[in-house]
């Protein structure tokens, strides 16, 4: 099986990341498993944003968790990338699924720790009629998988969406996040690429979880996740990957 290459952020090499103009490009550019994060606003929307604050990728200041979305929605999230992506403001998940829905498998990042979100996004998935349709296998088109770095999250997403698949990212990938997966019905293992070995990525696949790894710089790193015999790779610069994984496999 070829290594999936996930759109990191949208095509976030050459557009700005968790942006419409990042998913349309990875999407124009062939890319139909796309990554995104969220976080929830003051008054409780989920919106695609990577950090706990506006300020690195907006014209404004403040955390996000004690902004209203009228206040996120009038911040300029483009220009900081290049002046022409001024018009670019910070989607909503709603706006991103609503447009992607049938085009893409998107993974959902859980970035923040509000105890409603899990209960947030499962109201959202259903509002809009999409659970029924998310019945097929792993990485199918439509589909939805939530993923994050924090267990307790993955938990209750977990309770509260157990339609979805779940994948546990992680900085040193060992047995023990394993044995979490396992026991909690987590299908997707995803640890930094440099902090993993191929006995560990071999141990995950035969207990069929979906193994990926994440942080490479440079499509010659890529070269580590063909000896880790991995799924799957996330990167900035799908369109660089796919053409070292053609030359390479």
């Amino acid at each position: 099986m070829p290594i999936e290459v996930i759109a990191h952020r949208g095509y976030s090499a050459e557009r700005p990341e968790n942006t419409i103009a990042s998913f349309d490009w990875a999407l124009d550019s062939g890319f139909n498993l796309i990554e995104l994060d969220i976080h929830q606003t003051s008054d409780g929307a989920l919106v695609v944003i990577h950090d706990e604050s506006v300020d690195r990728t907006t014209d404004g200041t403040g955390f996000i968790s004690e902004l209203t979305l009228e206040n996120i929605k009038a911040l300029d999230a483009g220009s900081w990338f290049a002046p022409h992506y001024s018009a670019q403001t910070v989607p909503t998940l709603e706006e991103i699924l609503t447009r992607y829905f049938d085009r893409a498998h998107v993974f959902i990042e859980i970035k923040s720790v509000e105890e409603d979100l899990s209960a947030s996004l499962r109201q959202l998935i259903e509002k809009n009629g999409w659970i029924p349709r998310l019945s097929g296998p792993p990485l199918c088109v439509p589909g939805i998988s939530v993923i994050s770095f924090l267990p307790e999250q993955l938990l209750l997403s977990r309770k509260a969406l157990p339609e979805l698949d779940h994948g546990l990212l992680v900085t040193r990938g060992d047995d023990e996040h394993i044995d979490f997966c396992l026991k909690n019905g987590i299908k997707g293992f995803f640890p930094y690429f440099r902090l993993v070995d191929k006995e560990t990525i071999s141990r995950a696949k035969r207990e069929q979880l979906y193994t990926g790894v994440w942080g490479m710089d440079s499509p010659e790193q890529l070269r580590i996740a063909l000896e880790l015999g991995v799924d799957g790779v996330t990167v900035n610069w799908p369109t660089e990957a796919n053409h070292f994984f053609a030359n390479n496999v």
